[in-house]
């Protein structure tokens, strides 16, 4: 049998933990009620009790709330919750009820159910996804080092012109026939990066950035950019534009990363 703890701040509040096999003994005050606290995850969907006259019971979504009315001998009390998941919980109680002093250290105001189980399944869960975070951020830093080693494949042109608002002009600017980088020193804002289209028109352009920020990557190549940031333009001329680029052969714009596809798994749906 267990016998719920009294708490470091008021010995009228306890704590005992939850073994489904374990009957946990609750003294009851006349003239005063006791609180059972179960997991926040918890909702009580069915109590029974040996002595429904002596014991007054009620629910409330996680907490139930009992009151001794009549000097009976000790009985028990059951009850069943489910969990969000679905799972159910089962509690055996034995109540008993005395008189004295609700200021005494030995009354129970409540008793609350810790889960040390659960407990640490939630570290061990926090742990992994912590890890996989990590592996994660080390394999995009990784190949975000790769991708930036070989930003710059084969030979650079950097025969750009510019003109419009100096503010969101580039300090730099080249391109390798595959993709355009630009340099925006310090902690300066990059603006919206569009490509200008043979008949005039403006499609915005994906770009990652690299080396704090300072670099952006456009992923492509044009013979003319548009940059904006509210009411400053500049116009990008690309002024050795190749329209045919330089392929590394690889799939990517790395010579150090190769696209590969992998087979369908057999039996999968077509």
């Amino acid at each position: 049998m267990d016998i719920p703890k009294a708490g470091t701040n008021d010995s009228r509040i306890r704590f005992v933990d939850y073994s489904a096999n374990d009957v946990v003994k609750v003294i009851g005050r006349y003239r005063a009620s006791t609180q059972i606290e179960f997991d926040a995850t918890e909702e009580i969907v069915h109590v029974a009790t040996g002595d429904s006259v002596g014991w007054e019971v009620a629910p409330a979504h996680n907490i139930l709330f009992l009151k001794p009315r009549e000097k009976n001998p000790p009985t028990n009390l059951q009850v069943v919750t489910v969990r969000q998941s679905g799972e159910r919980r089962v509690y055996q109680f034995e109540l008993r009820a005395t008189e004295g002093d609700v200021t005494a250290n030995d009354a129970y105001f409540l008793v609350r159910f810790r889960y040390p189980t659960d407990e640490a399944n939630e570290r061990q869960r926090l742990a992994a996804l912590q890890a996989a975070q990590h592996r994660a951020a080390a394999n995009k830093r990784a190949v975000d080092s790769t991708l930036s080693l070989h930003q710059s494949y084969g030979a650079r042109n950097y025969r750009y012109s510019a003109q419009g608002s100096r503010a969101i002009q580039p300090d730099s600017i080249y391109d390798d026939g595959k993709v355009t980088t630009m340099r925006f020193a310090g902690n300066r804002e990059i603006p919206a990066i569009y490509m200008v289209q043979s008949d005039g028109s403006e499609t915005l352009i994906p770009w990652d950035a690299r080396k704090s920020g300072e670099l952006v990557v456009v992923h492509g190549t044009a013979k003319e950019f548009r940059l904006r940031r509210g009411g400053d333009v500049i116009c990008i001329f690309n002024e050795g534009y190749d329209p045919v680029g330089v392929n590394p052969g690889t799939g990517t714009t790395s010579p150090s990363v190769e696209r590969s596809v992998r087979p369908e798994p057999r039996g999968a749906n077509r």
